[in-house]
């Protein structure tokens, strides 16, 4: 199984070209398009304080979870063209939304202006430890076992898909629920029992023996674990 690596843009609105030359004279909002505490949002965090200093204005940081990242990135198309409403886009909004929508809310070539990736992220396919798996053979080996019984969380396309891939070549019977941000308190309480996580949010959980990780996106290990 391959999934994509995550790569984390920030899109911009395109800058009118009287507010380009004095920009920026106010303060710059980056709205998120997943809810708070997820990767991405960790991301913007981190770079908003030094960008502040460096550019001289406040950076406010808004999340709008929800349908794949595309009510943030809508949001965005249709705001002003001044610069100041910036999109921290990933895969999801970019590229599975116009992918997968027959009419698309926005147009990504169009609507948006790429200024630079500031990160690419990782996802781990994790479990609860009462799923008595310790490698992906074995996991897949208990949900041929144990149809309709392991619970997976979605709540982006690229988990989605990830798992209607694995699904697919494995022909296993796995229950999916859907999330609007982070899944990890319900894998955390076995609520759900696997998940693909993004090493923010499962690397410390990891180390410190609270899930289990499987496998991993990249094609070599990752040094988070």
């Amino acid at each position: 199984m391959r999934i994509r690596l995550l790569a984390l843009l920030i899109f911009c609105a395109w800058m009118a070209s009287n507010a380009a030359a004095q920009y920026p004279s106010k303060p710059i909002r980056i709205v998120v398009p997943f809810t708070a505490g997820g990767a991405t949002d960790t991301v913007v965090r981190i770079i908003a304080s030094p960008l502040s200093q460096a550019l001289g204005q406040p950076i406010l940081v808004e999340n709008k979870p929800g349908a794949d990242g595309a009510i943030a990135a809508e949001f965005v198309a249709k705001s002003a063209p001044d610069g100041y409403t910036i999109l921290a886009g990933g895969s999801t909004a970019m590229l599975g939304v116009p992918a997968l929508r027959k009419i698309p809310p926005y147009d990504v070539v169009k609507d948006f202006a790429p200024i630079t990736t500031v990160g690419r992220i990782t996802f781990f396919l994790v479990v609860h430890p009462s799923v008595p798996a310790t490698t992906l053979a074995e996991l897949i080996d208990h949900a041929r076992a144990n149809p309709g019984k392991l619970n997976y969380a979605a709540n982006n396309l690229n988990e989605v898909l990830a798992f209607a891939q694995l699904k697919s070549l494995t022909s296993v019977d796995m229950v999916q629920v859907s999330y609007k941000g982070s899944a990890m308190p319900d894998l955390l309480s076995a609520r759900i029992h696997l998940s693909f996580d993004t090493a923010v949010e499962a690397a410390p959980l990891i180390n410190a023996g609270k899930i289990r990780a499987l496998a991993v996106s990249t094609t070599r290990r990752s040094p988070a674990v």
